[in-house]
């Protein structure tokens, strides 16, 4: 007889009841503060805007101009042309030969006043104008490219800033093609006697010239180099005293990119200006442009070239019987030449 097989199965359990976990209520986050001149900034001024893929006569349109209130069609009336108003009557322009013409027979009851923009009926046309559609491309086209970006503005000023110093002055078209287009000249009688003597004249210094009268009291001496980065520095000192021992030579100058000296430094009898002016003491014209293009600050010293310095100043001078001119740059001094062609002349003339 066979024993009876022992089941590997489990035994079927009673279910359990499982308490179910609590759920944690999940707050909503509060929605982000929208600052409303953030935004607005944004979008007339960041190439994000969606004014960019925006279609601008979706936005700007005879509809959307209805929507607006009275004031602010008022002000943005000012803003437009004439030729955006129904009044607008073409007119021909007052240097048009037919108006030449007409204006010798026309008498003033005949004239018509100008109309105003003021009062005048907008013309809805406009903003289907191929010129107004062309300036709404633009004004996208430059908002995508940053144009209106406070980092681009102030781009802009600075070179604004910069042109009216002269900074970022463009060398003159003619300098340029004179430098790329030199030629050679056949050399003049002065140019042959400055080239003859000037081994032999750079025995003579600037002490010796003041000393003999060649360079005196009230002098303007006008500096003007080019540099090989196509730069030219211009600026002006003037002789305000010569030691009578050591003949060192005392210049006033402008701070600064200034190029013209003040005009109370100008006059026969110099007054004090109204902005102190920088003095040094110099020996040598080396040392002159030295101060004077410290004093300007465009140029680094390693960039600073080691030639001759005497071909780069010009004397000016008062002509006898000569009166001061308020208007000229120099108070109505005349050029005398280079400092390069005195020094020739006057080791010329005592040899």
């Amino acid at each position: 007889m066979e024993r009876p097989r022992r089941s590997a199965r489990q035994p079927v359990k009673a279910p359990t009841l499982v308490a179910a976990e609590p759920v944690r209520p999940v707050k909503p986050k509060p929605a982000p503060e929208v600052d409303p001149e953030k935004t607005f900034k944004t979008l007339l001024e960041s190439s994000k805007s969606d004014l960019v893929s925006l279609d601008m006569q979706d936005i700007i349109n005879d509809n959307t101009w209805s929507m607006l209130s009275e004031d602010a069609r008022m002000h943005l009336e000012t803003l437009l042309p004439p030729t955006a108003f129904t009044s607008y009557e073409p007119t021909l322009g007052t240097d048009h030969p037919l108006v030449k013409a007409e204006s010798n027979d026309m008498m003033a009851v005949d004239e018509k006043p100008l109309a105003e923009s003021s009062g005048a009926e907008l013309n809805l046309g406009i903003f289907n104008d191929p010129h107004f559609l062309a300036a709404t491309r633009t004004f996208q086209d430059h908002l995508y490219l940053n144009y209106f970006s406070e980092s681009h503005t102030a781009k802009v000023e600075q070179f604004q800033q910069g042109i009216q110093t002269g900074t970022v002055a463009a060398p003159w078209k003619d300098e340029v093609w004179m430098r790329d287009n030199h030629l050679p000249l056949e050399p003049s009688a002065r140019d042959m006697l400055s080239n003859g003597r000037a081994g032999e004249a750079r025995e003579v210094k600037l002490g010796t010239l003041a000393k003999r009268k060649i360079v005196r009291v009230g002098d303007v001496i006008a500096y003007r180099r080019s540099f090989a980065t196509s730069e030219v520095i211009e600026k002006d000192a003037i002789i305000y005293s010569i030691h009578p021992r050591t003949h060192t030579l005392t210049m006033l100058t402008r701070s600064g990119l200034h190029k013209d000296l003040p005009q109370e430094l100008l006059t026969p009898e110099p007054s004090e200006p109204i902005e102190p002016p920088l003095s040094m003491e110099i020996t040598s014209l080396s040392m002159l442009e030295t101060g004077l293009l410290d004093t300007d600050g465009r140029m680094e010293k390693s960039r600073r070239p080691n030639g001759n310095a005497w071909k780069c100043f010009s004397v000016w001078r008062f002509r006898s019987g000569a009166e001061y001119n308020p208007h000229d740059s120099r108070g109505g001094r005349e050029n005398h030449g280079t400092m390069f062609y005195l020094r020739g002349t006057f080791y010329h003339d005592s040899h």
